[in-house]
């Protein structure tokens, strides 16, 4: 049975990915969310608790990271589908050696580049280069607006 885990740093993020859940389950997919676990998620097998952060400088994260690795090194997952943009970060360096060795692939779904036109400048110098370095380890990032497509077509 095929696996997919879905990634966000809140699981009201699976409101938002109920359909694309439900589409996986009735395709047979075995369908797992992990989150911070504030709330129970529908449409799913299992649902798993872990310690991520929305702020980008706690040190919850590292936490966060080391069991996201741990659960996706157990379960054999064939895609990862992060979102938020902690979600994407943690997902994303979790699943780096596995999706290297070609176990696993990823999507994150982008809902909005924190780096935009008219962004601040510590906005360009912090998520921009993180983005980048992520993107080499991303099979498919969607984006949900016209300018964040045209910059990951473009940059990444």
């Amino acid at each position: 049975m095929k696996k997919v885990l879905f990634l966000s740093n809140t699981a009201n993020f699976s409101k938002f990915n109920r359909p694309y859940m439900r589409w996986f389950k009735e395709q047979g997919w075995q369908v797992d969310y992990a989150s911070a676990g504030e709330e129970q998620v529908q449409d799913c097998d299992n649902q798993y608790s872990i310690s991520i952060a929305r702020s980008p400088f706690s040190l919850k994260n590292f936490r966060a990271l080391k069991e996201l690795k741990k659960l996706l090194e157990e379960n054999h997952y064939d895609i990862l589908h992060c979102h938020t943009p902690m979600g994407g970060v943690i997902g994303r360096m979790a699943a780096k050696k596995l999706w290297r060795e070609g176990k696993i692939k990823v999507i994150y779904t982008a809902h909005g580049f924190h780096f935009y036109k008219g962004a601040p400048l510590l906005n360009w110098l912090l998520y921009y280069p993180m983005e980048k370095w992520l993107s080499h380890c991303t099979d498919v990032i969607v984006t949900i607006n016209e300018e964040d497509y045209e910059k990951a077509k473009e940059s990444f």
